[in-house]
């Protein structure tokens, strides 16, 4: 026990710059035991970019892994696909989304088929929250079947580029009209990549002319 606490301490006083979690992990419940909450010691790993991959047998240690001991500097990136994704699963996901953007720069979460996870964040960004300041700054939502969604019928088409098979959309929340995030919807470029829904808050959007070059959907909400 001793030697695993000494070994640990050092890794949390390191800066890695990438890590890889296979379906396995450091037990959550073993670090606090090992180090009996010494408030003394930050038990986080300290990463630019964390990729971890669940299962169904390791779906909530891997959640309270992430979320209590990694601190991420540039993107964290979680392969669900071999999760069978309950409707309390999805709970769990939307609350790190819509609360993590203090925690998390960048999340992207990988499915086998994305459904209602997306439906339900887009309904908190537009109508649901007064407040998205802790939302996830960039999201990105990537699915092995193809992203099926429902647009407002006040939606405007300005742009879809074909070459990239790609598609953006602006989108408000109704109390906050200020409040804007971009949406951008990718098709795989070859057989076996996945479909993105990427989610962006609109300060991290430095280059409007991307949105142009992509294709813009303006959804007014108001």
């Amino acid at each position: 026990m001793i030697i695993a606490r000494c070994w640990l301490e050092k890794l949390f006083k390191c800066v890695f710059s990438c890590a890889y979690f296979d379906r396995n992990i450091f037990n959550p419940e073993m670090i606090d035991i090992l180090f009996d909450n010494d408030k003394t010691i930050p038990l986080k790993f300290q990463l630019q970019q964390a990729n971890l991959y669940a299962n169904n047998k390791i779906f909530e240690n891997v959640l309270i892994f992430c979320l209590d001991h990694l601190s991420v500097s540039e993107s964290l990136n979680v392969d669900f696909k071999d999760v069978n994704i309950t409707g309390e699963h999805t709970n769990i996901l939307l609350n790190i989304l819509i609360n993590g953007g203090s925690k998390f720069p960048k999340i992207c979460f990988e499915f086998v088929k994305l459904t209602k996870l997306y439906e339900l964040l887009i309904k908190y960004i537009q109508t649901t929250s007064k407040d998205c300041s802790k939302i996830v700054p960039d999201i990105r939502l990537k699915s092995l079947t193809k992203i099926n969604f429902k647009l407002s019928e006040r939606a405007e088409e300005i742009k879809k580029s074909n070459d990239l098979k790609s598609t953006s959309y602006l989108i408000t929340n109704i109390y906050n009209p200020k409040t804007k995030f971009y949406l951008y919807i990718e098709e795989p470029k070859k057989v076996g990549d996945s479909h993105t829904l990427r989610i962006i808050k609109e300060y991290k959007l430095m280059d409007f002319d991307r949105v142009k070059q992509l294709g813009a959907i303006a959804i007014y909400l108001l």
